[in-house]
């Protein structure tokens, strides 16, 4: 059986969301996602039993810690001594500066597309280095009858629609402090992007990739070359709009998205893990996220029309921050498109797809390893090849 790790000082951590009369009294925890599911840290779920040492009164509070992966060839791959801190700093410096702008644009309310940041630290010896007793205390969302769609299926419409709505609420806040509070966006946002390229695994994918666009009658060689140069463009160069500039995700797929229903209908949808939080334009996300997580059958048929979702519901948002929306056109927002795909999401759709599409590997060790690297099954073959198909069709490659 795993070892579930200790959280030393885990009072200290929730300190300031207890009274002053508040102890933790002891903890338990057990993991919080299945193998396979989180390939970059360790997830707890957490309960903490609080007491009220005037009254007595106990009550449990239901919390996630994440922690370090524990394993160093992971914690290369994953480059975790960045990447731990970038999301660390997302919860504690870029959240309440968002949050600050928010009410400075008359909205009375924190942005509520993030889970709920109860503490963090990356050491307890006072250094810069992360080490294992690094760990960041966020709401337990599943607790609160959050879900994660199944992976190698993805999302319906309706759902994929509450994801483009927390999407668009998360970029309009960046767009719109970039812009209006520049100094600000500088000094307090700007220091924590980190441009996370993993070269893992790149050219056995690139090889599958080639090999089932060959094997198909739909690409002709024309088509092919396109796909080959939009995969080995290189992602590090990367040009960002001065419109369009914001916060991404970089990482917005169905494992990483915790949809609320209600009477079976989705009613909300809070983002996670922020370890490769980057400077880019929204199409970072919104492209990722819908070839890599709507639902196959629905993919081809929805795109367009999901994109005119996302760019209505974004222009609202900045409707609300009090922002001149003029400036951001259809036009340019297609040309985004175009460069998004182009530059990085095929390539970064096509390399997530093996983790996505390849339910039983159970870890970043499994992935150099595994025969479907060059014989991937049917599901994945056909999820490539529309997706490469709606990019040869509309130009974007």
């Amino acid at each position: 059986m795993t070892t579930i790790p200790e959280i030393k000082n885990l009072e200290v951590l929730l300190k300031n969301n207890l009274q002053h009369d508040e102890v933790v009294v002891e903890y338990e925890s057990s993991r919080l996602t299945a193998p396979g599911e989180n390939y970059g840290s360790i997830m707890l779920r957490v309960t903490a039993k609080i007491k009220n040492i005037t009254t007595g009164n106990e009550r449990n509070l239901e919390i996630v810690a994440k922690l370090i992966p524990g394993n160093k060839k992971i914690e290369e791959i994953f480059d975790t001594q960045v990447t731990y801190k970038t999301e660390f700093n997302f919860y504690a410096t870029v959240i309440p500066t968002l949050n600050t702008f928010l009410k400075s644009r008359g909205v009375n309310k924190d942005i509520d597309v993030v889970a709920r940041f109860y503490g963090g630290r990356i050491n307890l010896d006072g250094s810069d280095r992360v080490d294992e007793d690094a760990v960041i205390v966020l709401e337990n969302l599943k607790a609160n009858g959050y879900v994660t769609g199944k992976k190698n299926i993805g999302l319906d419409v309706p759902s994929a629609k509450i994801v483009l709505d927390s999407l668009a609420k998360f970029h309009s806040v960046g767009i719109g402090l970039r812009l209006l509070q520049p100094e600000i966006f500088d000094k307090n946002i700007r220091p924590h992007f980190y441009n996370f390229v993993s070269s893992y695994i790149k050219d056995m994918v690139y090889a599958g990739l080639i090999q089932v666009l060959e094997g198909s009658d739909e690409f002709n060689t024309d088509h092919i070359e396109r796909a080959k140069i939009a995969y080995t463009h290189d992602p590090k160069k990367v040009d960002v709009s001065d419109i369009w500039g914001t916060l991404t995700n970089c990482d917005a797929w169905t494992n990483n998205l915790l949809i609320k229903y209600e009477d079976g209908k989705p009613v909300h949808c809070v983002l996670v893990d922020f370890q490769v939080l980057n400077y880019g334009t929204p199409h970072i996300d919104v492209i990722f996220f819908l070839l890599s997580s709507l639902l196959y059958e629905k993919l081809e048929e929805n795109i367009d029309h999901l994109l005119d979702y996302y760019y209505e519901q974004l222009l609202l948002n900045l409707k609300e921050l009090k922002m001149d929306i003029n400036i951001f056109s259809r036009d340019s927002f297609d040309e985004e498109t175009k460069i998004a795909v182009k530059n990085y999401e095929y390539f970064h759709t096509m390399w997530m797809l093996v983790p996505i599409m390849n339910e039983n590997l159970k870890s970043v060790d499994q992935i150099a390893a595994s025969k479907n690297l060059l014989n991937w099954e049917k599901e994945h073959v056909d999820r490539a090849i529309t997706i490469t198909k709606i990019c040869i069709q509309r130009g974007w490659i």
